[in-house]
C-alpha cells in the first residue's frame, strides 16, 4: 500500500474512513477499471458496418454471368462464392443474390453502380434470403425437353460417356411459359463445373427417345 494512505489509515484508527478517502484508495488501485457503458455510443464492434451484408441484383437477363456482376463491383473483393444466381420455379433467371464483407461494402457497390450508369438495382436482404437460395456453382445442368413416355434409363443414355453424380438425377414437371403444357425436366449434378461444361458441349441439342432437348448449365 502506498506510505501516504497507510498513514492516513493509521491516525483514522478504528473510524471508518470518509467518503473521499474511498475514493482515494480506489485512485491508487492499479487495476484497470472498464469505462461505463454508453449505448449512445457504440463501440466498434457494435457498429452497424461490421458484419456481412446481403443483396439483390435486379436487372439482370440469362446471359449474365456472375463473373459480370463481380467485374462489375471490381475492387470489392468479391469471389465466385459470394454470388448466386436466383431461378424461377421454372429456372428462369430471376436475379443475382449477392454477399457482401460489410454494409460499407454494400453502400459501395450502390455507388458503384449509380456511377457506372447501368440498369441494375441492389436492394438489400436478409440472411434467411440469402440461404434458401441453392447455389448450383455451375456444377448442374438442367435438361428440358425430355418426352413423357422417357423412362430413367433414356436420361442416363443422354448422358452416357459423361462422369456425373447418378444419385443427383432429379425429374420433375414445370409449367410451360410458352403453352399450357407441362414441360418435363430434370437436373444433374457433376464433380465439377469444366465436367458440368463438357456436358453442355457435347449433349446440348441431342434427342431423349424422339425429342431434340435443350441443356443450360446453372450458376
Amino acid at each position: 500500500m502506498n506510505g501516504v494512505v497507510r498513514a492516513a489509515v493509521k491516525r483514522a484508527g478504528s473510524h471508518p474512513l470518509p467518503i473521499f478517502t474511498h475514493q482515494r484508495l480506489h485512485s491508487f488501485s492499479t487495476g484497470t477499471v472498464p469505462p461505463p457503458h454508453n449505448p449512445t455510443n457504440p463501440s466498434f464492434f457494435d457498429s452497424p458496418n461490421t458484419g456481412l451484408a446481403y443483396g439483390r441484383l435486379l436487372g439482370i437477363h440469362k446471359h449474365t454471368l456472375k463473373t459480370d456482376v463481380i467485374n462489375c463491383l471490381q475492387g470489392l473483393n468479391l469471389t465466385l462464392h459470394d454470388v448466386k444466381m436466383e431461378y424461377t420455379r421454372t429456372f428462369l433467371p430471376r436475379s443475382m443474390m449477392v454477399q457482401f464483407p460489410s454494409q460499407h461494402a454494400m453502400d459501395e457497390a450502390v455507388r458503384i453502380l449509380a456511377r457506372k450508369g447501368r440498369l441494375f438495382k441492389l436492394e438489400r436482404v436478409n440472411r434467411e434470403e440469402w440461404d434458401i437460395v441453392t447455389p448450383y456453382n455451375g456444377r448442374t445442368i438442367l435438361i428440358q425437353g425430355i418426352p413423357g413416355n422417357a423412362q430413367f434409363v433414356d436420361i442416363e443414355r443422354i448422358l452416357s460417356g459423361c462422369e456425373y453424380e447418378h444419385s443427383s438425377i432429379n425429374v420433375f414437371t414445370r409449367p410451360s411459359a410458352e403453352s399450357f403444357d407441362l414441360n418435363r425436366m430434370a437436373t444433374v449434378r457433376f464433380p465439377s463445373s469444366t465436367q458440368a461444361m463438357n456436358a453442355f458441349i457435347s449433349k446440348n441439342g441431342t434427342y431423349c427417345v424422339n425429342n431434340r432437348i435443350s441443356i443450360q448449365v446453372l450458376q
